[in-house]
């Protein structure tokens, strides 16, 4: 297979997620500064998947509400506009592939939501205008490896996550999953955001844009190795990510403390994705 047939395929992806009317509505009311919590509350509350999804997210214990927030206008008040955006976005990503097809990808799409957190949490610590898109990007950011399972499975087992997958990747695939990631959002329609971010991950001192935002997931995907390794994450710890540390200004003591509040995590993320 070449990149060119993996493009071919994404395009021609079933239920490829392009911004259907309800998402479009969420975006808009996002983007638009007259816009209360009340309004985004009832856009919500015609998608129940969606709503339950918001508020577990805000009881989620990252986020320090555990058990105290219990309808949407609480969720959304509590998370914000854009985090409930990227949760909307991410949901709708996800129908489109198979999450919970086999072990192996119940597991990525459990390291994805991790690096999210993480990306989210360490955004929120920076001492700069912080990226609005870092929870999407780093729910995203491995995207392209599930594409590849869509793609072909028995391809995808021969891969293994070392420090040679990219190299397996381009042998099999013709594209790293990065780059299949970066196409799977420009046709889905996601934010040049995102779609930069998902493309260097790996390597973001490569970016020409949104350096912020790739540098934090790149580096929460790292992070998410020494936290809660697993055998389907990828995140290598490499020389660039001692370099982003100290261009985010971040101390072992934030580090150590979005590290401590993933890990009080972990059981509660594995049972919403078991469920």
């Amino acid at each position: 297979m070449n990149a060119f047939e993996v493009k071919e395929f994404i395009k021609n992806l079933d239920g490829l997620p392009t911004i259907p009317a309800l998402m479009g509505k969420i975006l808009s009311t996002c983007k638009n500064e007259d816009s209360s919590f009340e309004d985004l509350a009832r856009l919500i509350d015609h998608d129940q998947a969606l709503a339950e999804r918001v508020i577990w997210a805000a009881n989620s214990a990252v986020f320090g509400q555990s058990g105290r927030v219990r309808d949407i206008r609480q969720a959304i008040m509590f998370l914000g506009f854009n985090r409930v955006k990227s949760i909307a976005m991410g949901m709708n990503a996800m129908a489109v592939l198979p999450p919970k097809s086999s072990f192996n990808l119940k597991n990525l799409w459990i390291h994805s939501y991790e690096v999210a957190l993480i990306a989210s949490a360490v955004s929120d610590s920076v001492i700069m205008t912080t990226p609005r898109e870092c929870f999407l990007a780093g729910l995203l950011h491995d995207i392209g490896r599930i594409i590849f399972y869509k793609i072909d499975p028995n391809q995808f087992g021969e891969i293994v996550t070392t420090e040679v997958m990219l190299v397996k990747e381009m042998s099999l695939f013709g594209c790293t999953h990065a780059e299949a990631g970066a196409w799977f959002a420009e046709e889905a329609g996601l934010p040049q955001e995102i779609i930069m971010t998902i493309r260097y991950h790996h390597n973001p001192s490569q970016t020409k844009e949104f350096r912020d935002s790739v540098s934090i997931v790149s580096l929460a995907e790292a992070l998410s190795r020494m936290v809660s390794p697993r055998i389907e994450d990828d995140g290598l710890w490499t020389r660039e990510h001692d370099a982003i540390i100290l261009e985010l200004g971040l101390d072992n003591g934030q580090l150590a403390a979005v590290g401590k509040t993933l890990y009080g995590s972990k059981l509660e993320i594995e049972r919403f994705f078991n469920s």
